[in-house]
């Protein structure tokens, strides 16, 4: 086998604003960049646990990739999925054509959401996710029926609760959507992770999809890859190995939605070249996710990301742009 050598780069972003959810604030995204030599090629791969999705923590990562600069013959243990994946795109080989992807804007939670989403829609988005569990379920109900009348006819609105509704919160807005069910995609992860049989139980017969989102996350999560009926939030970042993971979700490629964890242009690089092997794949992607104070996202926000604005992603420009770890 020919000598790799590994290295890794910490980066700290700081939010523009606050991102709230119903897990509370989040400030600042921390993570790592890889960069693997191996027989004259190199790659980069990106880090970036969120251990509330089921992930190893910053510091078991840092820990982790401290003993591969040391000895990078060391396999990728399961419990570090984050670290698998990032090792693992590193060097993954794609001979695939670039493709384009419709991008899902996001809506901040609370009322501010409504303003939002006129001007996304005004831009081109023709699907939007909002956070939601973040306010009472009454006054969320009255900023959704004020987000529809701006949104054009046409387009679907996801709703993401991050797991943080009650069995009865759940059943009173499957009730509330009736009348709006032609403009709702799907709810996602509505429930905590270990009540799957819970939420496919109240959409039964509700004509509003349920998908699972944090229940895919974890030691166990991949099995509801097979399990589940309805659309699969995947967050490539947070599940191991890419190779592995994409054999899985060819399996399911139509139910897929590929989600972000705010992270860089070399994060999305990997994901997108996992995109690539999955033609099957027809929904919008959840990317819009750049409102950092820092340009390590290396692209625009934009309704639609092109081939081209792939190719604007330098993943050495990145690389060097970090410091070194200590």
């Amino acid at each position: 086998m020919a000598t790799r050598q590994i290295s890794f780069r910490p980066y700290r972003r700081v939010f523009r604003q606050a991102m709230r959810t119903s897990r509370g604030e989040w400030r600042m995204r921390e993570g790592f960049l890889v960069r693997v030599d191996q027989a004259g090629r190199v790659g980069f791969g990106e880090v970036a646990p969120i251990p509330e999705f089921g992930s190893e923590t910053l510091e078991v990562a840092f820990n982790f990739l401290k003993t591969l600069e040391a000895d990078s013959s060391q396999a990728v243990p399961g419990s570090l999925p984050c670290c698998a994946f990032a090792l693992s795109s590193a060097l993954s080989e794609v001979a695939s054509e670039s493709l384009d992807y419709a991008v899902a804007g996001l809506l901040p939670a609370g009322e501010v959401a409504v303003a939002v989403a006129a001007e996304k829609t005004a831009l081109g988005y023709r699907t939007l996710k909002w956070k939601v569990g973040v306010e009472s379920t009454e006054w969320e109900q009255e900023i959704f029926s004020t987000i529809v009348q701006v949104m054009p006819k046409g387009l679907l609105l996801r709703l993401d609760a991050n797991g943080a509704w009650s069995t009865e919160a759940l059943e009173c807005w499957l009730a509330f959507l009736q009348p709006f069910r032609e403009w709702v995609e799907f709810i996602e992860q509505p429930l905590p992770v270990g009540a799957e049989a819970r939420m496919a139980a109240c959409s039964v017969g509700s004509g509003v999809a349920v998908a699972l989102d944090e229940s895919l996350n974890g030691p166990d999560g991949s099995q509801w890859l097979g399990e589940w009926d309805g659309p699969l939030v995947v967050k490539p970042l947070l599940m191991g190995d890419c190779g592995n993971l994409l054999e899985q979700l060819r399996l399911v490629a139509n139910r897929v939605v590929l989600s972000s964890v705010f992270e860089t242009g070399v994060g999305l690089l990997n994901v997108l070249r996992l995109a690539d092997d999955l033609p099957e794949m027809n929904q919008a992607i959840g990317f819009d996710t750049l409102n950092f104070s820092d340009d390590l996202s290396c692209r625009n926000p934009s309704a639609l990301l092109r081939a081209e604005d792939r190719a604007g992603i330098d993943p050495a420009a990145l690389w060097n742009h970090l410091p070194q770890s200590t």
